[in-house]
């Protein structure tokens, strides 16, 4: 459980969200408001310790004086040693100078280079407290008694940076322990966030897989994601309502087209039994026969065209492999390649995936119908024969793949994007002039696409490689 705790909040997904980021920004504002007013007090209380020991070394130096003036040297010198005495611990520091600059009095060893009388001054002292030796800094005044006497007093300025040290360790862990919360804040935050987006990825995902009926989950709260996700799902009931208008045009235009023309086919094959139709009547009645055909299978193609682009599966979605469909595809069509002198091949791994099987077969059925076309026109240095079809499917990390080759005259770069559209044959130059609607291709790349994948026409040198890709 905790394993799975820490993969979930190491998602890399997690820490790119919006909320994780404004976490972070609010957290660095915190932090920096947080120094620039800690330093402020630290400054000031800093600067209250520091006027205080100014003003017990000022006093001292008062007291001094007038014990200077009142009895004379040898008064001050005893009330120094009553200051610095062995048994005594203070944090002042003194010394008495003689007119030859010969100590007197004070617990310091030296009379200090930078010391100017009246100026305050900073200088480093060494201290021992019995077992170790400690640096300290000492700020302290001098001045000149009559009789040429010079006296220096000072404070240990180590209450000052004690407290500085105390104060910036203190704020260093309210500011970590401000930094842990807000992080974890943002977590939870980024958390229930991603979990929403996730709810809608997922909820998009199976609207573009073609399930209309999906719509984006309603939290309740009423906040921005539950407006928007209204918004979208209000406009998502519109759209099933205009597709399933669509549908139900589709429907009533396939029927109401192909009743007519299945009474009129009808009407030509009862004429065609009538033994005293001449032979040109019998011809021109079967060929009439032949276009109602051909018009009925436009008519299909382009009403599956239309439902793939739609998402509307003929079928409900199933897992499917696509070399058990390409197998049976091509046991149907082998007959016809042998017909035609074309030799047909398949290298067929297991490549699951999930689809509308019906119209992947369509599909796969269209690409080897197109192949056995083009490559009946074409010879095969390899095989000796006409032509040479190979099927393959496989799978590979993201996607389950058909492809399937072909010898035929193949599709130049600069018209594989124009080959899918409808109605579009490249037969200008004659190489493909095949019978056909054009529409083969346009229904592959449709399936493909329903199918959150797509259709990829490359060069074989000579002919044509055709790949359905679909995650």
């Amino acid at each position: 459980m905790i394993i799975a705790q820490l993969r979930a909040l190491l998602r890399p997904a997690l820490w790119r969200t919006t909320a994780f980021r404004m976490a972070g920004f609010y957290i660095a504002v915190f932090c920096i408001v947080m120094w620039l007013g800690l330093i402020y007090v630290n400054w000031a209380t800093v600067g209250v310790i520091e006027r205080q020991n100014r003003d017990i070394v000022n006093s001292e130096i008062t007291a001094l004086s007038g014990e200077y003036r009142a009895g004379g040297i040898s008064r001050l010198i005893v009330r120094i040693e009553d200051r610095v005495g062995p048994s005594i611990r203070t944090e002042n520091v003194y010394l008495l100078l003689s007119p030859t600059r010969l100590p007197m009095a004070g617990n310091l060893n030296a009379w200090p280079s930078m010391a100017r009388d009246g100026d305050w001054f900073t200088f480093p002292i060494v201290k021992s407290d019995g077992t170790a030796r400690i640096n300290r800094q000492v700020e302290a005044r001098s001045f000149l008694l009559p009789d040429g006497y010079r006296l220096l007093v000072g404070r240990d300025s180590e209450q000052r940076a004690q407290f500085s040290a105390n104060f910036f360790r203190a704020a260093a862990w309210v500011a970590g322990i401000a930094i842990l919360i807000g992080i974890a804040a943002g977590v939870f935050a980024s958390r229930r966030v991603l979990r929403r987006v996730d709810h809608a990825a997922l909820a998009a995902a199976q609207i573009a897989a073609g399930n209309l009926d999906s719509r984006l989950p309603l939290a309740g709260t009423g906040d921005e994601f539950d407006r928007l996700a209204g918004s979208l799902n209000s406009t998502l009931d519109r759209i099933e309502d205009l597709m399933s208008g669509m549908r139900i045009a589709t429907d009533s235009i396939s029927h109401d087209v192909r009743r007519p023309l299945t009474r009129l086919r009808a009407k030509l094959e009862m004429a065609l039994t009538n033994p005293e139709q001449d032979i040109d009547s019998i011809d021109t009645m079967g060929g009439a026969i032949e276009e109602i055909d051909k018009t009925v299978v436009i008519l299909d193609n382009l009403l599956k065209i239309a439902r793939a682009e739609a998402g509307v599966a003929g079928s409900s979605w199933q897992d499917v492999d696509l070399a058990a469909i390409a197998a049976e595809a091509m046991e149907l069509y082998l007959p016809v390649a042998e017909d035609q002198g074309i030799t047909m091949e398949a290298t067929l791994a297991p490549a699951m995936t999930r689809a509308e099987p019906q119209l992947l077969a369509q599909a796969i059925a269209n690409l080897i119908d197109n192949a056995l076309k083009y490559s009946g026109n074409s010879g095969d240095s390899r095989t000796g024969q006409s032509g040479h079809v190979h099927l393959r499917t496989d799978r590979t990390a993201d996607f389950a793949e058909f492809t399937i080759t072909d010898t035929g005259p193949g599709i130049a770069a600069e018209d594989r994007d124009r080959a899918t559209d409808r109605f579009v044959r490249l037969d200008d130059d004659g190489s493909r002039a095949t019978e056909g609607s054009g529409l083969g291709l346009s229904l592959v790349r449709a399936v493909a696409h329903m199918h959150g994948g797509d259709l990829v026409l490359s060069d074989a040198q000579p002919g044509l490689v055709a790949t359905i890709r679909i995650p």
